[in-house]
């Protein structure tokens, strides 16, 4: 895999569609990233099950997950 894969998401906040790098090698993991469009925390998991990442976001202090 590429050190780096870029991909998109819609943010849940503002529904905007968003960029996003991520990190292959590190697996699965959970973050925080600000939106670059309303500058709102968003906490974005990600897996791995193959090549291509499974996205799930949702708005930091909400309890739901949304698909990416």
């Amino acid at each position: 895999m590429d050190a780096n894969f870029e991909t998109t998401a819609q943010c849940p906040w503002c529904w905007e569609t968003i960029d996003l790098t991520l990190d292959p090698s590190a697996g699965e993991q959970t973050y925080v990233e600000d939106c670059s469009v309303c500058c709102r925390p968003i906490v974005v998991h990600v897996t791995w099950p193959g090549d291509e990442p499974v996205l799930t976001l949702r708005r930091e202090g909400d309890e739901q997950w949304a698909d990416g």
